[in-house]
């Protein structure tokens, strides 16, 4: 038998080992769940897209890009076909260049030059510290539903009376131009007043006691108006009344419509800078070489799987390969103390079954055994089995070697005796045991 290998063996492995790759059908044999989960997923986020696709209002309030009825696409729209030139910005910057493009602000004078600019500010995000330069946009101002901070930037002479609780139509009650066309309107949002009266100030349609809907202040070549029905403009209300009327007359005076809205790039940066102001510009570089080499290295030095190896089942391991492996083990953890306990049951049961002491039998009552067949010491035979603990490979090493010189006296001293034990050990299945004397 020494020349034959067993089934289960290295070598037999190697020599009928069988390589095989996965067909593109066993491949999603076992991937299937998670490939039809994946197209599950995918599926259903595209309804919920389409879903809220189509119910979604398709742009923000006021809108000049938005079709839905909080939109104001519909009013756009009829500006530019009277060949007014609508100009959507959202921030301050944007709308200066945009009069400027249009010729700047006129400052006094007849004709449609000029620019009228709408400001619609329902976030707040209107730079109030730069009312200067708000006030210098156009001929024409529209604040659209102004909070008092853009009134007393904007408009000092109006102040807000409150809100409208039910929209109703009224009257315009005014000699202004485009109110007077429009005739009456919807009212809604807020009303204001004239802080002020005196020939440059007018106000029209009442939609509470003592506010209007509009106010108009009339100033050195240009006017602000101050618009609380909002509703107007929406592509929803605007064919109401006279609400298409008063928004065509009011925002297209002019050749030029800047339809501002104010956003967050209005707001002025404040409190520390951040991390990537303070480092320096070559840090990002670095970074994102550091994150390339490491994936290279990781792609060069990453363990690669070779292909699936068919073995037939079950392996045969021979005894002393699993001794040597847990040998191993045992001593790359140094765990000298397992490893000596493990040693010292299996010198305990075999000596208990060659005293004939059955599998129940005490610790105490192996070692009085034991003296009382060999002679030697209780105190000894207690400091082998149990007592002493290895501090180095060496006390291991010593520790083993008694262990074994204990199980061999008692052999010999049974074997003297004569008496068969009562409860003899089982045979070892291992062809060929460790000569340490390691537990099977």
């Amino acid at each position: 038998m020494s020349g034959v290998r067993a089934p289960g063996s290295a070598g037999a492995v190697r020599a009928g080992a069988v390589s095989s790759t996965p067909t593109v059908r066993a491949f999603f044999r076992r991937w299937s769940f998670w490939v039809g989960a994946g197209v599950f997923v995918l599926l259903a986020s595209l309804v919920l897209l389409l879903i809220r696709g189509a119910g979604s209002t398709g742009g923000s309030e006021l809108s000049t890009t938005s079709a839905a009825p909080n939109g104001a696409k519909a009013i756009a729209e009829v500006l530019r076909q009277q060949g007014v030139t609508v100009t959507a910005v959202d921030s301050l910057d944007a709308a200066m260049e945009a009069v400027r493009s249009a010729g700047g602000p006129r400052t006094g004078g007849g004709g449609t030059g000029g620019a009228t600019v709408l400001v619609y500010d329902p976030s707040a995000f209107l730079p109030i510290d730069r009312a200067s330069d708000l006030a210098a946009l156009g001929d024409d101002l529209v604040l659209v539903e102004p909070d008092i901070f853009t009134l007393d930037a904007l408009a000092p002479g109006v102040a807000v009376t409150g809100q409208v609780e039910q929209p109703h139509v009224v009257d315009a009650g005014c000699s202004e131009p485009s109110a007077a066309r429009a005739g009456s309107i919807s009212t809604s949002g807020s009303a204001y007043r004239a802080t002020e009266a005196g020939a440059g100030s007018t106000e029209c349609f009442g939609a509470t006691a003592d506010g209007f809907s509009l106010v108009r202040i009339q100033g050195d070549g240009s006017a602000v108006t101050v618009l609380g029905a909002s509703a107007i403009l929406t592509n929803e209300h605007t064919i109401e009344a006279g609400n298409a009327a008063l928004a065509l007359g009011l925002l297209g005076a002019h050749d030029t419509l800047v339809w501002y809205t104010p956003s967050e790039a209005d707001v002025t940066a404040s409190g520390p800078p951040s991390l990537a102001a303070l480092t320096p510009g070559w840090v990002t570089p670095l970074l994102v070489l550091l994150a390339v080499v490491f994936l290279a290295a990781a792609v060069w030095r990453g363990r690669r799987l070779g292909p699936v190896v068919v073995e037939n089942l079950p392996v045969i391991v021979r005894g002393s390969e699993t001794v040597a492996g847990r040998a191993r083990l045992y001593a790359r953890s140094s765990a000298r103390a397992r490893a000596l306990d493990a040693l010292r049951i299996g010198t305990v049961t075999r000596v208990a079954g060659l005293l004939g002491l059955p599998r129940s039998a005490a610790l105490p009552e192996v070692i009085a055994a034991v003296t009382a067949v060999t002679g030697v010491p209780a105190v000894e035979v207690a400091a082998v089995l149990v007592n002493r603990e290895p501090r180095s490979e060496a006390d291991l090493l010593a520790l083993s070697q008694q262990l074994a010189a204990i199980e061999r006296r008692v052999q010999i001293a049974v074997g003297r005796a004569g008496p068969r034990p009562a409860h003899p050990a089982p045979p070892s299945a291992d062809p060929d045991p460790p000569s340490t004397g390691l537990p099977r």
